[in-house]
């Protein structure tokens, strides 16, 4: 027996980083000689240190020269070698976001796209799906044109056998302005409000505490009560990629976008990957942070002091008052570092399973990308993945496959790599991940 209804939910992916090397060249194989590349071959120098000539690799590609079509996807594929640096992922990530937002044919090029995504899927046995896009455009004409095409062809797919929903990405440091138009677009095009059913927080998530989002969250969810019809549930990437900080504040911010009011993580990973696993990913990995995340750590520890220390979580209420009065002299962007011992990282799993079982409580649903977790996320091998403790944990759990195009997978390959990696039976896994449509957004809407 094979866990039939999770592969055939989807619940963590986005349509451009579905494409596979084949659908780019094909996409592009009219206008790549005018495209503008800049911002892959930039962010691809940056991140790789060479600087790739994309129109070659198109021709080469498209001409089946020996190895052309391997080196299209070597610029292309983020594999493991690429691991664990998100610039690399982005990088590779923007030959797509160049080639469809070329102005020639745009439009067309990206219904086109997400038409292929779905047939994909389709193929593939998926039944329910909530695809998520970020736009990337700071003009609200574009903005409004490129999620009302989204939003348009995905309700017209939803119509042969599938169902298909979507979620906006919110650009984190710009989110208010751009939930205001989603907010416009819904108003603009009532035919739509049954597609568009969240909001989501992604791309780079360091740099960008969740507290800077409260006033967001908290006006989102007066917005839900006031027109419950068009409730967008919020779903929020969080603990995938936080070399700048703290185990304990990784950890945190987990927790705290939870309290805020978001319905799934994405990745999650700092609840998962054993601490001493993740501070041998880098060297000085997590030994730094800002001044103001440890005197954010500092306010959460002497607030949540008695509910931690039932999971063996200790806190020191004076110690951490004298540390904030010496912090609070400090530049709150100052860098204070703080090295890793054995018990620290005891209390830091303890701290992971705390957070783990508040949000068990909550019903808060974490995603899981195995692949992606492994490539981005620096996971170093599967016998650490997070997926691991996530499983044995009483926490609601999907299985997605984030971009399955840029890591060249499925939905169904993830799921048995969770089926060959752990020691989970079908029967079993199928039993712990139930029905993932369950999880689905857009559920608290009036029927």
């Amino acid at each position: 027996m094979t866990p039939l209804l999770a592969k055939t939910c989807e619940l963590h992916v986005h349509p451009g980083g579905c494409l596979t090397a084949e659908d780019i060249l094909d996409l592009g194989k009219d206008v790549y000689a005018d495209v503008d590349w800049t911002p892959f071959t930039k962010s691809y120098e940056d991140a790789f240190g060479l600087r790739p000539d994309p129109v070659a690799l198109f021709q080469n590609a498209l001409a089946r020269q020996p190895g052309g079509l391997d080196k299209f996807k070597e610029h292309y594929i983020f594999v493991d070698q690429d691991g664990g640096d998100f610039k690399r992922f982005q990088a590779k990530f923007n030959l797509i976001i160049c080639l469809i937002r070329h102005q020639r044919s745009f439009l067309q090029r990206q219904r086109e796209s997400i038409e292929r995504v779905v047939a994909r899927h389709r193929q593939e046995g998926v039944e329910f799906v909530e695809y998520r896009c970020s736009c990337g455009t700071e003009t609200p004409q574009a903005f409004q044109d490129f999620h009302l095409a989204h939003a348009v062809t995905l309700k017209a797919e939803s119509q042969h056998g599938m169902t298909a929903r979507y979620i906006i990405s919110l650009r984190r440091w710009a989110a208010t302005e751009d939930y205001l138009m989603v907010r416009q677009l819904m108003e603009e095009h009532p035919e739509i409000i049954p597609t568009i059913v969240g909001v989501d927080f992604s791309y780079f998530e360091e740099g960008y505490p969740p507290k800077i989002l409260r006033p967001l969250f908290e006006r989102i969810h007066r917005d839900n009560l006031k027109w419950p019809e068009r409730t967008l549930d919020i779903v929020y990437h969080v603990g995938e990629s936080y070399f700048d900080k703290s185990l304990e504040s990784a950890v945190r911010w987990c927790h705290e976008v939870a309290e805020m009011g978001a319905k799934r993580l994405g990745h999650a990973i700092a609840l998962g990957l054993d601490p001493a696993i993740a501070i041998a990913r880098q060297p000085d990995a997590h030994t730094t942070e800002l001044v103001s995340e440890r005197l954010d750590q500092i306010a959460y520890d002497l607030d949540r002091r008695e509910k931690m220390s039932v999971h063996g979580v200790v806190i020191d209420p004076q110690a951490l008052t004298d540390e904030r009065q010496v912090l609070r002299q400090k530049d709150a962007n100052e860098t204070i570092q703080r090295p890793y011992d054995g018990q620290r990282l005891d209390q830091i799993r303890r701290r992971q399973q705390y957070v783990l079982n508040r949000l068990a409580d909550r019903g808060t649903v974490i995603e899981s990308c195995p692949t992606s977790n492994l490539r981005i996320g620096g996971v170093p091998d599967p016998s650490h993945h997070p997926v691991h403790q996530f499983l044995s944990s009483d926490i609601d759990l999907v299985i997605s496959a984030d971009d399955p195009g840029i890591f060249d997978t499925s939905l169904g390959n993830e799921i048995d790599w969770v089926l060959n990696h752990t020691r989970w039976s079908a029967e079993d896994l199928d039993k712990r991940l139930g029905d993932p449509r369950r999880f689905q957004l857009g559920s608290a809407r009036p029927k």
